[in-house]
């Protein structure tokens, strides 16, 4: 296999291991020094190389993902290696298929009560009051044909979208009846959608509270949600036959392209809909208030960043970057807080209020302290990056939801505590940090091998986890 091309084009460079993973058409580039630290040089024409090289290694009908490994031997060449036996750069091993992180609902939710298929006609006074809103429309589905579609999805649709179907058909006639989107046709519905990364090793695992509260379900995707209208722009219009207490069946929420963290809540119904925007054609829902916020903090408190937020119980995930040091009981303001992710600061002290309902905390910074968090009722999600000086783990003993822990980036002075933590589900540690540990936890459901190691030890690694539970 010819690979000198690509050697010579990394040779004098400051790359000693080049990985490149690649699955289903992409390719993703992992660069390191000889001391293992992450290291730029990687080109478009890297890439280049890489490509016929990677489809010279793969077998015709191979379509597992294949890890491609370029290491320099210290004696000036490179020596080329590949398997198709990890799943991702970092290595990581699912042990548990059907793990589902908190709010992540697998496939096949129950039908909710009051939305079985009938072949009762649309409520005819619905269809009048609807009729009045929209009485340029004329040349709808017939009854027929909506119960058909009613019978694929499995679900009655709720009245008044049956009765917007009677009167709009296939003609465009119905744009913009629903503010920024149009209705789909009655064979393009879709029931069931995906609005947030469902993986357990996603980057952000937390699920957010839509806008108001407690009207929709804090889930990353829902079986009931039925996407009937669209904007052309990769945005979609469901109605939602699942919705929280607070909440009622049939209300309208926006998820796709542009909407980010949680779904948005667009109206109470149809109906409620219609009327808004008879009032205006281009109306859309009003934006709810920014649920993220993300700042270079500087030497300031973080309490003057906090005061100068215009709706203190919006935001639901908080990024706090280049400080000084921190102490986090100067969030205690932001009531409706999940995430917090302090990145680059020398210090930071974890003595938030424990009725903040945090569930998700990264910690990248020199020191830190985790007595703070001991009893936290609600803290799920636990990463510590870049922290030097040593610190213990005991006090996640007493968090009683804890169950994905990443300390690959943390000196930790007893890491033998892993094992006590009996709730624990998902493991991220360096390749030293799981050769200390010694006995892999009998709960976990899944494993991460982060920072650097070769394509040997990475294999070694997947083998000893998966034999080991």
């Amino acid at each position: 296999m010819d690979f000198t091309p690509l050697a010579n084009l990394l040779s004098g460079s400051q790359v000693a291991v080049l990985q490149a993973f690649c699955h289903r058409g992409g390719m993703s580039l992992h660069l390191f020094d000889s001391s293992g630290q992450s290291t730029r040089g990687g080109s478009f024409q890297v890439f280049q190389l890489l490509v016929p090289l990677e489809a010279a290694l793969r077998p015709a009908g191979e379509t597992r993902p294949m890890t491609i490994q370029l290491r320099h031997n210290g004696s000036g060449r490179y020596e080329l290696s590949h398997t198709f036996e990890l799943a991702s750069i970092p290595a990581r091993v699912i042990l548990d298929p059907r793990f589902r992180l908190p709010n992540h609902p697998p496939p096949g939710m129950p039908a909710p009560q009051g939305i079985p298929v009938t072949d009762r006609a649309t409520d005819p006074e619905v269809l009048a009051a609807v009729g009045r809103l929209v009485p340029e429309l004329t040349r709808g589905y017939s009854e027929e044909r909506i119960l058909a579609a009613e019978t694929e999805l499995g679900v009655r649709l709720p009245e008044d979208l049956r009765a917007l179907y009677r009167l709009a058909g296939d003609t465009h006639e119905e744009q913009w009846l629903l503010g920024a989107f149009d209705l789909l046709p009655l064979d393009a519905l879709e029931r069931g959608a995906i609005v947030a990364d469902d993986r357990v090793f996603a980057i952000n695992p937390v699920v957010y509270e839509a806008y108001p509260a407690g009207h929709v379900k804090r889930v990353s995707s829902n079986d009931w949600w039925i996407t009937f209208a669209g904007d052309h722009a990769g945005n979609n219009l469901a109605a939602d036959l699942d919705p929280a207490p607070a909440g009622r069946i049939g209300q309208l929420i926006e998820h796709g392209r542009d909407v980010h963290g949680p779904v948005g809540y667009v109206a109470g119904s149809v109906t409620e809909l219609l009327l808004t925007a008879a009032r205006d054609k281009r109306a859309g829902h009003a934006p709810h208030p920014p649920y993220s916020e993300a700042h270079a903090v500087g030497d300031r408190p973080a309490a003057s960043l906090v005061a100068e937020f215009t709706d203190p119980l919006a935001p639901q995930e908080l990024f706090l970057n280049d400080a000084g040091p921190l102490d986090l009981a100067e969030l205690a303001p932001l009531r409706n807080l999940r995430l917090v992710s302090v990145n680059r600061a020398p210090s930071v002290a974890l003595t938030m209020p424990h009725d903040l309902p945090l569930e998700s905390l990264s910690i990248d910074a020199g020191s830190t302290d985790l007595a703070p968090l001991a009893g936290h009722p609600t803290l799920w999600h636990l990463t510590l990056r870049r922290v030097t000086e040593p610190v213990s783990i005991l006090p996640l003993q007493s968090l009683s939801r804890l169950i994905y822990l990443d300390l690959s980036g943390a000196t930790v002075t007893d890491l033998e505590t892993v094992a006590s933590l009996e709730g624990l589900r998902v493991l991220a540690l360096n390749p030293g940090q799981w050769r200390r540990l010694g006995t892999i936890p009998e709960s976990l459901a899944a494993a991460e091998l982060s920072g650097f190691a070769e394509l040997g030890e990475a294999l070694d690694w997947a083998a000893r986890i998966r034999a080991g539970h």
